[in-house]
């Protein structure tokens, strides 16, 4: 069970009879009382621990009286709540000391209950004010939180929204081609269309494989461990490999692959699958936002203790302020790079969560008309063997 704290009281004046009188008064209260000579002795204690409520004289000798102690404290201590004292009340010291931000004033002589019913009064207004502040904070929060909340309900209805057209699109492509092909072995042999239908089935059947494979792919991701078990891996031959791979993709268009690797680029240490993942989604990504008869360059070279990958391309760029949100999954699914071409828009996600979990980083430059670079970084041990040339 919380145990309420009491009320933290300074009272401030020159006078030791009035401070202990003032002292007394308050501690009927059930308030913690100290007390302080001077308006530098006051704000001593304020530095050492927090007090709710300042009660100061208004003309005190030394170099800090208490219309300086009043502004002080509202300085730096802003909840604390300042009643001023004074002897000599005129009109233009009460408006400047309420203006300095006093909370009240009594005029001295005083009864002690007047100035306890002040001091009460300035600690309800104190009490009241912290709990419209916290109130705010809590309607701000809860604010920040729905509008969050919506953002992620449009992005999971985008998601379940490109899922099924990615899914639905193949599969149509598919069943119409198999229909035409049983239509053509019914009443014609021409091999001609024959192919050309087999040619669009096979296209349905290897995109909605690969929506699926990225989909899986995302979602074994996000549940398990990776690289329990690393293998000595040449980023080199990885990515070769995909470079041929992709060549049904790049040739038609024009583009040119160049690969730049230096011989004895050492080898890194992880998962050979889920790396050729990683970097056929980056020249995938390269190849088809790029303009007919670009090019692709992929250069690397190794550098304190890493291997540095850059996958450059000569496409339509992406906008800066895309440059963090591209890695997002779920923003990524309706947004920049999945309007012009299919996918879940997935492999930017997928990439770098497979580069991270080697100990890696990726990041990306670009600018809009001119390309698209991504930078990858592997670590490699000290003792990793080299790769063979892949020049």
């Amino acid at each position: 069970m919380l145990v309420e704290m009491p009320d933290r009281l300074l009272i401030v004046d020159d006078d030791e009879s009035l401070q202990e009188l003032c002292a007394a008064a308050f501690k009927l209260d059930g308030y913690h009382v100290e007390v302080a000579s001077s308006g530098e002795g006051g704000l001593k204690k304020l530095d050492a621990a927090p007090f709710d409520l300042v009660v100061t004289d208004l003309f005190m000798p030394g170099k800090l009286d208490g219309a300086g102690l009043v502004r002080a404290v509202k300085a730096r201590f802003p909840s604390t709540e300042v009643i001023v004292m004074t002897a000599v009340p005129t009109l233009k010291t009460a408006i400047s000391t309420l203006k300095d931000g006093a909370s009240d004033y009594v005029i001295k002589p005083f009864e002690t209950d007047h100035l306890r019913v002040i001091a009460r009064r300035a600690l309800e207004q104190r009490r009241l004010r912290r709990e419209l502040d916290t109130e705010r904070a809590m309607r701000q929060e809860l604010a920040t939180a729905y509008k969050e909340l919506q953002k992620v309900e449009e992005l999971k209805e985008s998601f379940l929204a490109r899922i099924s057209h990615e899914l639905r699109t193949p599969l149509s492509e598919l069943l119409t081609a198999v229909e035409l092909m049983e239509q053509a072995a019914g009443s014609t042999t021409d091999p001609q269309k024959l192919s050309r239908y087999i040619g669009l089935s096979k296209q349905g059947a290897t995109r909605m494989e690969r929506t699926l494979s990225d989909l899986l792919a995302f979602v074994e991701l996000q549940r398990r461990p990776l690289v329990e078990k690393g293998k000595e891996v040449s980023i080199a031959g990885v990515c070769r490999d995909v470079v041929e791979r992709l060549k049904p993709l790049t040739e038609p268009r024009g583009i040119h692959v160049e690969l730049k690797f230096p011989d004895g680029l050492p080898n890194v240490v992880g998962d050979p699958e889920l790396l050729q993942r990683a970097f056929e989604h980056l020249i995938h990504n390269a190849a088809v936002f790029n303009k007919d008869k670009g090019r692709i360059t992929l250069n690397a070279r190794a550098e304190a203790g890493s291997i540095y990958l850059d996958v450059s391309d000569t496409g339509e760029g992406i906008p800066q302020e895309e440059f963090e949100r591209i890695f997002d999954s779920f923003y990524q699914i309706a947004s920049y790079l999945t309007r012009k071409v299919g996918g879940l828009g997935l492999g930017l996600a997928i990439t770098r969560r497979i580069v991270e979990a080697h100990g890696g980083h990726i990041d990306v430059t670009s600018k809009v008309g001119e390309g698209t670079t991504f930078r990858v970084r592997l670590p490699f041990k000290a003792d990793a063997k080299p790769a063979a040339s892949a020049v």
